[in-house]
């Protein structure tokens, strides 16, 4: 008998262990198709593969499993026919995990390792213990053994799948295919075994890229076993830089996707590698009616460490969240995971993650000897039912580490913001549409472009995207991206205008010419002055009839910038002990504004000071061509202000922080984040506010002889994993606001009145505490929706005057459903309550007349 015959004889009676040669068929730049056909068996069959690149298998044309570093095998049920295998396997691609923190020796050696040419034999083999059908798991199922249960160690599978990183989108897709195919292979193979995937996005990935295998995952997540309830948000967000609107739109699009393809609501924000968290975000997920939230990364902290592994986490308002700091989630369940994980009363997150991959067959064995699958969000059911035995914790999650993801890649975050503001004003022009009864066959196509936008920005908010810590080509790709973005949302805004009366179109602002003076320029328009130096600085900041707030603002300054580990990610402590200042070039008086031209380091740039009629602040914008590596650029302000508390924008909201240095939690804060605005203001609320569009990352330190000392940061210029971040052309604006008797509502209207145009809004609050946060059409159609802040931490009665005839409003929540709290309708007036720092969503509908 000829060898072929012989095995396929083999083949038939199951007795199988040869290696079966694969034909090429092709390829393109990033695959080989390899082929091969199978011929029957009686037996499950074990198809073994060797890559540690990646591959994915084809049985038949669907995706069946796949392959890498940890996956050597996938298993098919026996057959009796034969069946066409195909291979696709990468060119290029780095392992799913244990990837460095800088460049060096293991860098270099992974990039040499990350290209290979494809084995071209696949083995075949009888599955023996790598399968556990139902009937053998019916009679024998160790997970059921009543004698050893209660020893067992609770896990769950998991892989984290950063969406781009070390890759790139395009990679991330095939990331995907082959982690969602060895998840379904493993549950095709252990009926007790259990699997989470966190991001609708990678969900939209498979199901964009393959279809046949996304039915295959809503099998499994049909029957309760590849669960998406983990799935609260559309990606795995950062949390410090986006707004507080972009983190609602990441829980009402990761909602959306969830209830649509599977019917199900996600329950639990699990962010297990998302660089801390703003004061806000437990507020936020409430609001959303997300009860529970999970993260890892606090275990990185630098100086303090978290005391509690699970706990109630408070919100501004009193809302509250059950909480979790899970020890890791990558990798086995090592003997030194257990014991931690025994002494937290936590489960353990098994499988390969950071490039995807999952769960082994070896963690599926151990699970039958040792372990017990557990449903996760079942896990935090359980948590909440004894929620008031927890302790109870307010305020930010501070990551004390990885602070430089305020400040790299500053396009990405200018680009971001730029967004945010333009999806506002796009959102409330289409609401406006709504409200006079443009008809809903014109605005559907805008609806969808806003849609589509919407998708666009929440992606780049990737915990690994927006904080500059990517390849060069993921920003390539985020640029064209974002490209399309700002060219959907102009579509929109244009269309919108011309569907409206004129009478909404804005007006442009006009500027106040400066006088010039021996040392530089004074600007005065009625409401404030302000006095700038030659060489940039700001001498004099004042209301109308008050004080001077600054002893010196607005001073740029560069400190060498080399973090000792991930580079992109951290600005060490004690930076600032060198200090190397800007070089002033000369300055003149132009265009209704004051330039200084400077040299930073050997980066070319200018400053242009701009005061505007009926503006309480004076607006600064740099413009630089930076050249600069591995320095970091700020702007410091000294004020004469008596106050050792600063506050800064949060999401929705905004955080008070101490400016003492005395307490290794105040130590560990020398730099933080913040958007949109910091201030410093005394206990009559006079003081100093630095307003903010595109940058976050700040810095306050009460001084010895009193004041403070407020920094900003501006721009990095990191080596890894980009080797040009920021380099090239920015122009940052910020503005420098005199205070007096200001509260936070004050700071919040300044900043509005800095970073948007003026425009004729649908709703305005006539509650000074009280401001409109979004406003937009409602996602099904029926109304607008207005969502609306108290500002000041005070009970509040809100009278919200509206542009159109209303005729019903009611109570919803972050995903625009019913919910509590009673709103009335007098005349153009929409009349509500607000608790202290308290969000409300209304849905509203107006009159045909």
């Amino acid at each position: 008998m000829d060898p072929a015959a012989a095995a396929g004889c083999a083949y038939c009676l199951g007795l199988v262990d040869v290696r079966l040669k694969l034909e090429e068929s092709r390829r393109d730049a990033s695959l080989v198709y390899l082929h091969a056909v199978l011929p029957p068996q009686n037996v499950d069959v074990s198809l073994s593969y060797k890559t540690h690149l990646g591959a994915l298998l084809r049985v038949d044309g669907i995706s069946a499993g796949a392959y890498d570093r940890e996956h050597h095998e996938v298993v098919l049920p026996p057959s009796d026919r034969e069946r066409e295998l195909q291979l696709e396997v990468e060119l290029q691609a780095l392992p799913t995990n244990g990837l460095p923190s800088g460049p060096g020796i293991i860098w270099t050696y992974l990039n040499w390792r990350s290209n290979a040419e494809p084995a071209k034999s696949l083995g075949v083999a009888s599955a023996g213990s790598a399968v556990l059908r139902q009937a053998q798991h019916d009679t024998s199922s160790g997970n059921s053994s009543a004698d050893s249960k209660g020893n067992r160690v609770p896990v769950f599978g998991h892989s984290h799948l950063d969406v781009a990183w070390l890759w790139s989108y395009e990679q991330t897709r095939r990331k995907a295919q082959r982690t969602f195919a060895i998840a379904c292979d493993l549950l095709d193979r252990d009926p007790d075994f259990r699997f989470v995937q966190t991001q609708p996005q990678l969900y939209a990935f498979v199901e964009e890229t393959d279809p046949q295998l996304f039915e295959r995952v809503r099998a499994h997540v049909a029957a309760g076993r590849f669960d998406p309830r983990v799935a609260a948000m559309w990606v795995e967000s950062d949390c410090n830089i986006p707004s507080g609107e972009s983190l609602l739109r990441q829980m009402l699009y990761g909602y959306a996707y969830t209830k649509d393809r599977f019917g199900i609501t996600p329950e639990v924000a699990w962010l297990p590698d998302t660089f801390g968290f703003m004061n806000t975000l437990p507020q936020l997920l409430s609001h959303a009616g997300i009860g529970s939230f999970a993260t890892t990364k606090l275990q990185w902290n630098d100086t303090t460490k978290f005391p509690y592994p699970q706990f109630v986490w408070q919100g501004p308002d009193g809302s509250s969240v059950v909480g979790a700091l899970l020890q890791g989630y990558d990798g086995p369940a090592y003997p030194w995971r257990i014991a931690n994980a025994a002494k937290r009363s936590e489960p353990i997150a098994v499988g390969y993650g950071d490039g995807g991959g999952g769960v082994t067959q070896s963690m599926l064995e151990f699970a039958r000897s040792k372990g017990e699958w557990i449903d996760f969000a079942g896990w935090f059911g359980e948590l909440a039912a004894r929620r008031a035995s927890l302790p109870q914790y307010a305020g930010e999650l501070y990551l004390e580490y990885h602070r430089g993801v305020y400040t790299t890649h500053h396009g990405m975050k200018m680009h971001n913001a730029l967004c945010e503001r333009a999806l506002a004003e796009a959102e409330e022009l289409l609401a406006w549409c709504t409200a006079v009864h443009v008809p809903r066959a014109m605005l559907s196509e805008h609806l969808r472009r806003l849609r589509d936008a919407w998708h666009i920005v929440l992606r780049q908010q990737f915990h690994d995207v927006l904080p500059g810590t990517s390849i060069a080509q993921v920003y390539d790709d985020a640029a064209h991206e974002y490209a399309e973005a700002e060219s959907l949302m102009a579509s929109v805004i244009s269309a919108a205008e011309t569907m409206l009366p004129r009478a909404l179109t804005r007006v442009a602002p006009r500027p106040v010419e400066p006088q010039a003076d021996a040392g530089g320029a004074v600007f005065d328009n009625g409401l404030i002055r302000a006095h700038v130096r030659a060489d940039g600085t700001v001498s004099e900041l004042q209301l109308a009839g008050g004080r001077n707030v600054c002893t010196q603002a607005n001073a740029l300054a560069l400190y060498p910038d080399r973090p000792k580990q991930w580079e992109a990610w951290n600005v060490d402590r004690g930076y600032d002990k060198k200090v190397v200042p800007a070089k002033p070039q000369g300055s003149r008086i132009e265009d209704a504004g004051f330039t200084v031209d400077l040299l930073l380091g050997a980066s070319p740039a200018s400053l242009r000071f701009e005061l505007i009629e009926g503006e309480a602040f004076l607006r600064v914008r740099l413009t630089a061509d930076w050249r600069e590596r591995r320095t970091l650029l700020r702007v410091e302000n000294w004020l004469p202000v008596q106050t050792e508390a600063v506050t800064y924008g949060a999401p929705h909201g905004t955080i008070v922080r101490s400016a003492r240095n005395e307490t290794p939690e105040e130590r560990a804060k020398f730099e933080v984040p913040g958007q949109r605005f910091a201030y410093a203001a005394d206990a009559n609320g006079d003081g100093f506010a630095m307003l903010s569009l595109d940058t976050y990352g700040w810095s306050a330190r009460a001084l010895p002889k009193g004041g403070v000392k407020l920094g900003h940061s501006l721009l990095r210029g990191t080596c890894w994993p980009d080797p040009h971040a920021d380099e090239g052309e920015h122009s940052i604006a910020y503005a420098l606001a005199p205070l007096a008797n200001a509260a936070n509502s004050t700071v919040e209207r300044l900043w509005r009145r800095f970073a948007h145009e003026p425009r004729v809004q649908l709703f305005t609050s006539g509650t000074p505490s009280a401001i409109v946060a979004a406003c937009k059409p409602a996602e099904d159609g029926d109304g607008a929706i207005v969502r609306v802040r108290e500002c000041d931490g005070a009970p509040a009665n809100v009278r919200l005057r509206c542009g159109a005839r209303m005729t019903w409003a009611a109570s919803v929540d972050g995903l625009e459903r019913a919910t509590y709290g009673s709103v009335a309708i007098e005349g153009e007036d929409l009349v509500f309550d607000l608790k202290p720092y308290e969000i409300r969503g209304l849905r509203v509908r107006f009159s045909h007349a």
